[in-house]
């Protein structure tokens, strides 16, 4: 599967965005999660192999934009 052209947060379906690091996606995050369990869904490594990613939406702020 394509990898995304940059490291960060990317949509990866619905409510939900993961973490890519350059290498491995993140445990998917929801809009409704605490900072919490962001802190620590990002930093578990997701064993699945074809995360489904999504262009970042024109609203998303311009510093997260590739």
């Amino acid at each position: 599967m394509k990898k995304p052209p940059s490291i960060g947060w990317w949509p990866t379906g619905g409510h939900s965005v993961s973490w890519w690091n350059g290498e491995h996606w993140s445990w998917p995050c929801l809009d409704t999660d605490s900072i919490r369990q962001v802190t620590r869904y990002s930093s578990k490594i997701d064993t699945a192999k074809n995360v489904k990613w999504y262009p970042r939406p024109n609203n998303w702020p311009e510093r997260s934009k590739t």
